[in-house]
């Protein structure tokens, strides 16, 4: 008879989990999504990497635009300018954003926050161990 092997977890965070058989993530996750659940068995998955995406341009525009309404002394206006500042800062840091490559061609892209970048490397190389340990 056959033996029946277990899975075992040996990762699970916000972008995913990856088992010894599957991984299971979150297809086309953003800042504010939650994306659509995906299981797909490891011998499925051809590659895995993590970017950082920046918006350097929107970024130093929205800094700008910001920093004039800070300096501009009336109270409603410097409040608008910090709620600018915030998105600003995002986009010049950079989101962590872990693409997952499928045999049949489908790229699959979770974006986070700047501060998850951990998860994300982490999720990455766990699936890169289950991949590459045969």
């Amino acid at each position: 008879m056959a033996e029946e092997r277990t899975e075992e977890t040996y990762l699970s965070n916000q972008f995913g989990t990856v088992t010894s058989r599957r991984v299971v993530y979150f297809r086309k996750k953003g800042w504010f999504s939650g994306g659509s659940r995906e299981d797909v068995p490891l011998q499925h998955i051809t590659s895995v990497r993590v970017d950082i995406v920046r918006r350097p341009v929107i970024g130093v525009i929205l800094a700008l635009i910001g920093l004039i309404m800070l300096l501009s002394g009336d109270p409603g206006v410097i409040i608008v300018g910090i709620l600018i500042l915030a998105p600003a800062i995002l986009f010049i840091w950079g989101s962590p954003s872990v693409v997952v490559n499928t045999a049949g061609g489908d790229l699959s892209a979770m974006k986070a926050f700047p501060w998850h970048r951990e998860d994300a490397e982490g999720f990455s190389q766990a699936l890169r161990e289950q991949l590459f340990k045969k």
